[in-house]
């Protein structure tokens, strides 16, 4: 229940920060900006589980498991939302959508492998 309710949060927040800035991070004219929300959104995903993982005593045979129900709040709920993109996050042009979208599932995915990185001592 923990990871579900983390993983809330953290659509929450990302959310918050995408409707009132994200203007700043999907610039069609800079695509280094762009790119560089990509390189970024990595020790962000890093730092908002594997902390999490270590202070909730998770094994590494158990963090694909706590991934996973870290994502799915998110992406269940993002499903719907994009549907709703241009209601939702009025400060973005409607052809960013797509970007949008990208930067999500790269985002998501970076959260379920972060399931698979375990303590070396665990995982022997």
């Amino acid at each position: 229940m923990f990871f579900l309710l983390w993983g809330l949060l953290v659509w929450l927040g990302a959310t918050l920060i995408f409707r009132f800035g994200g203007q700043f991070f999907f610039l069609h004219d800079q695509p280094m900006l762009m790119i560089l929300s990509y390189i970024l959104v990595v020790p962000l995903i890093l730092v908002l589980t594997l902390p999490i993982y270590k202070w909730k005593r998770v094994t590494a045979s158990q963090r694909i498991k706590a991934a996973m129900f870290i994502a799915l709040p998110g992406m269940l709920i993002d499903s719907i939302v994009l549907i709703y993109f241009q209601d939702i996050f009025t400060n973005l042009s409607h052809d960013t959508d797509k970007f949008f979208a990208s930067w999500l599932l790269w985002a998501y995915s970076l959260i379920l492998l972060s399931g698979f990185i375990g303590n070396r001592n665990e995982l022997e």
